[in-house]
C-alpha cells in the first residue's frame, strides 16, 4: 500500500474475548482473533517478507535529497531500505542477509538455512569518511532458532537505481560456539544492536557489539579487528569475560580522556580468573578502545543485564554517567533494580532504584519537567514474563533517585488487545511529536498500537496510533519526508500476520521541536549517548610580558572554549579601562579565540593587577554550565627575555 498525508481518525473497536496462553502466542495470532479492521486502514507500508520482531528502524539521507530513507530489519533476515519519491513510499532495496552469509562460507549444514534473523536495530553511518553512508547490523537473533548470523555491513552506491553492496571483509565474526567444543554448526547469531563510533581517534569509525558468542567485539570498517578485541575469556589477556549477552553497547567518554569507551551488560558472573566464578550476580563493563578497562570497571549486579546501557549527564556536572536497568536469570528479585554509576563505577548517590519487576527496556534520557536536567525513564516488565506480567508501570527518576512527579505510573494499552496494559520491554521514545508538549512513547507486550504519556504522567494516549497487528518494537520519530512536520515510524505486521509491516504517521509537530531521545539507543549510530550540554571553558587568570620602552601596547590571546557539545552563545564584559577584548562576544562550537590588547602606558616596572573581566555563556536564554567565569589581567612590565624553539639546530 502506498499513500501519503493519510491522517488517521478516531477509531471504534470491536471488542475481542480471548485466552492468552503464553508468550507463544505473541506472533501466532488466528486471524478469527485479529481486530476487524477500521473504518480508516493505519497508514502503512506491506512488506514482502515476515514481520518485524524486536528490530527499530533507522533513518538517514543517504542520496542526499533532503528526504531519509527508513531501513529495518525483518524476523525472516530480511533487510530492506524505503524511501519516499515526494507522493509516496515504496521499498527500494531489499536483501535476504542469508544469501551475503552464505557467501562468505557460512555453514551449509547450519538447522534452518534458507533464512537469517534481525532482531537488532540497523545502525548507520559514514565508517570510512568516503562519503557514503553504511548500513551495519547484526543477524542471528534467537540462538534458539540455530540460523546462521553475524555483522553486515553494506556501503550504499546510489539511487538511480538504488543499490547497496556488501563491504569486503565482512561479515563477521564468524564464530560457532563460545568455546572449544560449543557449537551447532550455525555462525553465532548475534540480538545486540551495533554502535559505531571513533574509538582509536583515528578519525574514522569502529564497530562494536556484543555476541551469544561470549564475546564482545570491536572491527574496524575494514573488518579487522581493532588492536587486542575481542574482549572474551581466552583472549591474550584473559579478560575474564565468561559470556556475552543481549545487550547493545553505548559508547561515550566516561572518563574525560577524550576518546569514547564501550559500556555494556552481560550475563557473564564477576570472576578473577582463579577462584569459581559467582554466578549469583553479573557485571557490566567499560572497556577502553585499547580494550583495556576503564578503571573501576566491570561493576557488579544482582541480576544479568538484558537492558541496554544509556549515558547522560543526569548529574548536572559536565560528565557523562551510565544507567542500566537489568533483566532476568538469576533466582530471586535482584533484577527489579535500576543502576547508575559515575564513569569511575562508583554508583551515584540514590541509585540504584527498586521497580515492581524487571527492567530489561534500555532506558532513555531527556529533560521531562523543563529544568534543564536529564531524568531517566524506563519501562517495567519483560517479554518473558508469564501473563499478566508482575509488573506493567512506567518509572522517570531524576538524577538523585527520587521520583519524578507523577510517576510512577501505569499507561493504558492504546485501545489495545487485550484490554489490560502489559508490560514495558522496549525501550521509552521521548519526543514533542505534535508540538504540544514533551511525550513518551512507548509500546506494551502485546500491544496493537503505541502509547503515549505526557511528561508528567498523564495518560494522552492517541488514537491513531493504532496498528493491525501486536508490536514488538520501540517507534522512530522524525523528519522523514521533508515536510518540515515530524513523523513516527514503527515496523510490525499486516492484519493477517503473514508479512511485515511499517506504520508511518504524519504529525503536526515541528521538526526543529525537541526530540530528546527520538528512538532506539539515541541515535542512527546506536551510540546510546545523550550529548553532554554546552559547557563554558575560559581561564581563570591571563598574564602578559611587556618589554620596558617597546611601544605602549601588549597584546595576548585566549581561546574561549566549549568543553561540551552543541554550542552557546559568549560574552565578554570589560569595564577596565586599559584593557580592550576583541571580539568580546560571538559564538562557539568548539572554539573561540579572542585578542587581549593591554596599554601599559604609566606603569612602572613589575608586575601589576589590572583587574577581572567576566565572561557567559548561554544557550536557550539559560546559562550553560561553568557559566559566569571571571577572569583576572596581570602585566609584567620589564626587561623580558624570550626563548624561541628550537634552541639548537643540529646538521646531520
Amino acid at each position: 500500500m502506498l499513500w501519503k498525508k493519510c491522517r488517521v481518525s478516531s477509531m471504534v473497536l470491536v471488542p475481542i474475548l480471548a485466552l492468552v496462553m503464553g508468550s507463544a502466542w505473541r506472533f501466532a495470532v488466528r486471524p478469527s482473533l485479529l481486530r476487524a479492521d477500521m473504518a480508516t486502514t493505519p497508514p502503512k507500508l506491506t512488506l514482502t517478507g515476515e514481520r518485524i520482531e524486536q528490530s527499530s528502524a533507522a533513518t538517514a539521507d543517504f542520496n542526499g535529497d533532503g528526504r531519509k530513507e527508513i531501513v529495518i530489519g525483518g524476523r525472516d533476515g530480511m533487510l530492506y531500505v524505503i524511501a519516499y519519491n515526494g507522493s509516496s513510499w515504496s521499498t527500494v532495496w531489499l536483501k535476504q542477509v542469508l544469501d551475503d552469509l552464505k557467501a562468505a562460507g557460512a555453514p551449509s549444514a547450519c538447522a534452518t538455512t534458507n533464512k537469517s534473523d534481525i532482531r537488532s536495530a540497523p545502525a548507520i553511518g559514514d565508517l570510512d569518511n568516503d562519503g557514503h553512508l553504511e548500513i551495519v547490523v547484526s543477524t542471528g537473533g534467537d540462538t534458539a532458532n540455530h540460523r546462521n548470523g553475524g555483522v553486515l555491513v553494506y556501503r550504499y552506491n546510489s539511487s538511480s537505481p538504488w543499490s547497496f553492496t556488501i563491504v569486503p571483509g565482512w561479515p563477521q565474526p564468524k564464530t560457532d560456539g563460545g568455546q572449544p567444543g560449543e557449537g551447532d554448526n550455525c555462525w553465532d547469531g548475534l540480538w545486540s544492536t551495533p554502535a559505531l563510533g571513533d574509538l582509536d581517534g583515528d578519525g574514522d569509525l569502529e564497530v562494536v557489539v556484543e555476541g551469544f558468542d561470549r564475546r564482545i567485539h570491536a572491527w574496524h570498517h575494514n573488518g579487522t579487528y581493532v588492536e587486542s578485541w575481542p574482549i572474551w575469556r581466552y583472549g591474550p589477556d584473559h579478560d575474564n569475560l565468561l559470556r556475552g549477552g543481549w545487550s547493545s553497547p553505548a559508547l561515550g567518554d566516561i572518563d574525560g580522556d577524550g576518546l569514547p569507551e564501550v559500556v555494556v551488560g552481560t550475563d557473564s558472573p564477576p570472576w578473577d580468573g582463579h577462584s569459581a566464578p559467582d554466578y549469583t550476580k553479573s557485571t557490566v563493563w567499560a572497556i577502553n578502545g585499547d580494550s583495556t578497562n576503564v578503571t573501576g570497571w566491570p561493576v557488579t549486579t544482582d541480576q544479568i543485564i538484558h537492558s541496554s546501557p544509556a549515558l547522560g549527564d543526569i548529574e548536572g556536572d559536565g560528565q557523562l554517567e551510565v544507567v542500566v536497568g537489568t533483566g532476568t536469570g538469576i533466582a530471586g528479585t535482584g533484577g527489579y533494580k535500576v543502576y547508575a554509576w559515575h564513569g569511575n563505577g562508583t554508583l551515584v548517590g540514590g541509585w540504584p532504584v527498586s521497580t515492581e519487576g524487571n527492567t530489561p527496556a534500555p532506558p532513555a534520557l531527556g529533560d521531562l519537567d523543563g529544568d534543564g536536567d536529564l531524568e531517566v525513564v524506563i519501562g517495567c516488565g519483560a517479554e518473558g514474563d508469564a501473563y499478566p506480567p508482575p509488573c506493567s508501570k512506567l518509572y522517570a527518576w531524576h538524577g538523585n533517585g527520587a521520583n519524578v512527579d507523577g510517576f510512577p505510573m501505569t499507561p493504558d494499552n492504546n485501545t489495545g488487545w487485550p484490554a489490560n496494559p502489559n508490560g514495558l520491554p522496549y525501550t521509552p521514545i521521548l519526543a514533542n511529536y505534535d508540538g504540544l508538549g514533551l511525550k513518551i512513547l512507548i509500546v506494551n507486550r502485546w500491544s496493537w498500537g503505541i502509547s503515549t504519556v505526557g511528561s508528567g504522567g498523564s495518560k494522552l494516549n492517541n488514537p491513531s496510533l493504532v496498528t493491525q497487528n501486536p508490536l514488538s518494537s520501540s517507534p522512530v520519530v522524525d523528519d522523514v519526508d521533508n515536510d518540515s512536520k515530524l513523523e513516527i515510524i514503527i515496523g510490525g505486521a499486516t492484519s493477517d500476520g503473514l508479512h511485515g509491516a511499517v506504520y508511518i504517521w504524519d504529525m503536526d509537530g515541528n521538526a526543529n521541536g525537541k526530540l530528546p531521545w527520538p528512538m532506539f539507543h539515541h541515535d542512527m549510530r546506536r551510540t546510546g549517548r545523550y550529548p553532554l550540554p554546552p559547557k563554558l571553558g575560559f581561564p581563570t587568570e591571563v598574564r602578559l610580558f611587556h618589554q620596558w620602552g617597546s611601544g605602549e601596547t601588549e597584546t595576548g590571546y585566549q581561546a574561549v572554549r566549549n568543553e561540551g557539545e552543541g554550542s552557546f552563545d559568549w560574552r565578554i564584559t570589560n569595564v577596565l579601562t586599559n584593557v580592550r577584548v576583541s571580539p568580546s562576544s560571538g559564538v562557539v562550537t568548539t572554539t573561540a579565540p579572542t585578542q587581549f590588547v593591554i596599554t601599559t602606558t604609566g606603569l612602572l616596572t613589575g608586575w601589576h593587577t589590572l583587574g577581572t573581566v567576566n565572561i557567559t555563556g548561554t544557550a536557550s536564554g539559560k546559562d550553560v554550565l561553568g557559566s559566569p567565569t571571571t577572569l583576572t589581567v596581570y602585566v609584567y612590565v620589564g626587561n623580558v627575555a624570550r626563548v624561541y624553539l628550537p634552541l639548537i639546530l643540529r646538521n646531520y
